[in-house]
């Protein structure tokens, strides 16, 4: 039995036929371990008892293959009495299983959960490891048609390390719960995890098997395989997947075969492939349509609106959806209409008790009435005095608690207009500083070429060629850094936009990186030692992304790591800049580190050095806006720009980008 999960509906498992494969599995499983003295009593022979559960539990089979559950709740009881009386305790969870699979069906959760409290409150009791590994099954199953998804999840957690102790067999058909209750939550380390756990115990099952079961076992374990590589976007590895899947069918009639269509249409979906995607959609509606369930029919209709949308078929999408959406409605008000005639039907049995507790009080009532009329008088009188007292005593509270209360309320506003007089002073000084820079920047350059066309329109005598040459190489210097200091503000102001950057190159990251180097001539400083290496795993990789921006963005870190090797004014000294490209820990992202060994950023500044105008020392030149720039560009093409505060030789700045 597996759900239809991956269409994110939380309603009854496809049919009725398909909860019957789990139980039968768990009623012939042979592996039973002795749970308690009682258990021990099932494990002998073939008693006269054991007999007639065998005969009721086929009854019981048949009852839910016809869909005839008033049948299963009064069989389902007497079995549960009947192994009271024989303690066989497991037997009696089967029968408590099934009882409880019955209201699930029917759409009764609440009496659903309530059965399966107290099914584990008497496994408990009984010592039943089974037993409480079953509740949290039947938890686990309820929740997730109410689409609790979180308790879901919770309660499979505690389910399978109790079943891995009782009975593999019957946790190998738990499993594809676990993984669509996962998927359905997106917790994809989690189902990863399952997934290993899942191939270690059916290796072990799978030997001696036969060819029918194993293919089954295999079968649902790759398309936990395809849950997982699809949620990851791995289009490669569910294609393969798929391809196990189909392998190990039998035939087309095997409900794994539905989680192949649905799965094959996802992945050619996400592949842009949306004919082959509807084609598939199609085959699965066309075996829907002879089954009158609005729960297996909405989510084939909900995934053929998706095609037909991502497909840029908006009229037909609209139409699917907006009869995904009747079919949904109509569902869920037959649902709500059963939960509540289920909760009338509930609170009529509370009714009755209340009226049986308010007779019993009236009778006491009667016979304390005589001594309470003695005492009734005096009684008033006092209470009124009291409840005089009180209301000046909570007028004078009240009164005192508000003034406490515009007290408080004055004082966090003083606090507040503080920080905001600290943040506005601070903010003002950061600007007039930077304008001062900017002032000083754009002066110097200009005092050179004022000078150098004086000299060039005043002057008598020719220049010499020397004197010419050092002149024009003055003038195209001062010139640059004009307009350098121009583009700077230019890229400030770009560095505020919120806009995604348009990612439409495949690189590689060290095409990205050579770039880079060419663009900053790092390897011509004297005074730089210049280091660069590239993982070997990524040599290969391609990204999608912008590469004059994420050139620009290394550009501006390796400039920033050769301008702090040495202070200005001093002789050059000797420093290092090394340059790696290494994959990510998760291997989600490429990173790009640059680490000099200059004097480095105090911790405690790790975050303000990314501000706008922010320069820590104010010796070396610069105007604080190319980390600012630098993490603009970098977040708008998916990625970031981080200071490693671990690094203590100098400073080391992580550049990183999406992988996919």
């Amino acid at each position: 039995m597996k759900s239809d999960a991956m269409m994110n509906q939380p309603t009854c498992r496809l049919c009725m036929v398909l909860s019957m494969l789990l139980l039968a599995l768990v009623l012939g499983s042979g592996t039973m371990r002795a749970e308690s003295v009682f258990d021990k009593v099932e494990s002998l022979s073939q008693t006269e008892a054991e007999k007639k559960m065998d005969a009721d539990i086929n009854k019981m089979l048949h009852f839910f293959n016809e869909a005839k559950y008033d049948s299963v709740f009064p069989l389902a009881k007497a079995m549960m009495d009947f192994c009271d009386m024989h303690k066989l305790v497991r037997r009696k969870m089967q029968a408590w299983h099934m009882l409880v699979g019955a209201y699930h069906f029917t759409g009764q959760y609440n009496k659903a959960l309530h059965e399966v409290r107290l099914m584990y409150e008497e496994a408990r009791r009984q010592g039943s490891e089974y037993g409480q590994s079953m509740a949290y099954f039947n938890m686990g199953n309820v929740y997730y048609s109410m689409r609790h998804y979180e308790e879901s999840a919770e309660a499979f957690e505690k389910c399978v390390p109790l079943m891995f102790q009782v009975d593999k067999a019957v946790l190998l058909q738990i499993y594809p719960y676990y993984c669509d209750v996962l998927e359905a939550l997106k917790r994809y380390d989690d189902l990863d995890r399952i997934i290993v756990q899942w191939f270690q115990v059916m290796n072990q099952r799978l030997v001696g098997a036969d060819e029918s079961d194993r293919k089954e076992m295999l079968s649902n374990y790759f398309i936990a395989c395809v849950q997982g590589s699809l949620g990851r976007n791995k289009l490669g590895d569910a294609e393969r997947y798929l391809n196990d899947v189909e392998r190990n069918l039998e035939d087309k009639d095997r409900y794994e075969y539905l989680f192949l269509l649905y799965y094959r249409a996802k992945l050619r979906m996400m592949q842009g492939r949306y004919d082959e995607a509807l084609t598939l959609n199609n085959e699965r509606m066309r075996m829907f349509n002879v089954i009158e369930d609005k729960t297996t029919l909405i989510p084939v209709h909900k995934q053929r609106a998706d095609i037909l949308m991502h497909s840029g078929k908006y009229k037909e999408a609209a139409e699917m959806y907006a009869r995904t959406y009747e079919l949904s409605d109509s569902l869920n008000r037959a649902n709500t209409l059963t939960q509540l005639n289920e909760l009338r039907t509930m609170f009529k049995v509370d009714e009755l008790e209340t009226v049986n507790a308010e007779h019993e009080g009236r009778l006491e009532a009667m016979e304390v009435h005589s001594a309470l009329q003695r005492t009734r008088f005096m009684t008033i009188i006092t209470t009124l005095s009291s409840v005089a007292l009180l209301v000046i005593l909570l007028l004078i509270w009240y009164s005192a608690r508000k003034l406490r209360h515009k007290n408080k309320e004055l004082g966090l506003r003083n606090d507040e207009l503080k920080v905001a007089s600290e943040r506005a002073e601070a903010s003002l000084k950061m600007k007039t500083d930077f304008i001062h820079q900017i002032s000083h920047e754009i002066r110097t350059p200009l005092n050179v070429l004022s000078g150098f066309s004086q000299i060039l329109t005043t002057s008598g005598d020719s220049l010499d060629d020397e004197t010419r040459m050092s002149i024009n190489h003055r003038i195209v210097e001062s010139t640059d850094r004009i307009t350098n200091l121009v583009n700077k503000m230019l890229e400030l102001s770009e560095a505020s936009s919120e806009t995604t950057i348009e990612r439409h190159d495949e690189v590689t990251p060290v095409q990205i990186a050579d770039e880079a180097i060419t663009m900053t001539p790092i390897c011509s400083q004297p005074h730089v030692v210049f280091e660069y290496a590239t993982d070997a795993s990524i040599q290969n990789v391609v990204l999608r992304t912008n590469l004059k921006q994420t050139t620009r963005t290394l550009h501006l870190l390796l400039g920033n790591a050769v301008k702090f090797l040495h202070p200005q004014g001093e002789d050059l000294k000797q420093g290092t800049v090394r340059f790696f490209i290494k994959p990510s820990d998760d291997g989600r992202f490429i990173r790009f580190i640059i680490e000099d060994t200059g004097k480095g950023v105090p911790e405690e500044e790790a975050e303000h050095i990314f501000e706008e105008f922010v320069q820590l020392d104010e010796y070396y030149e610069g105007t604080g806006v190319g980390l600012t720039v630098a993490r603009s560009i970098a977040r708008r093409l998916g990625g970031d720009v981080v200071l490693d505060t671990s690094y203590k030789e100098g400073a080391r700045f992580v550049f990183t980008l999406p992988r996919d």
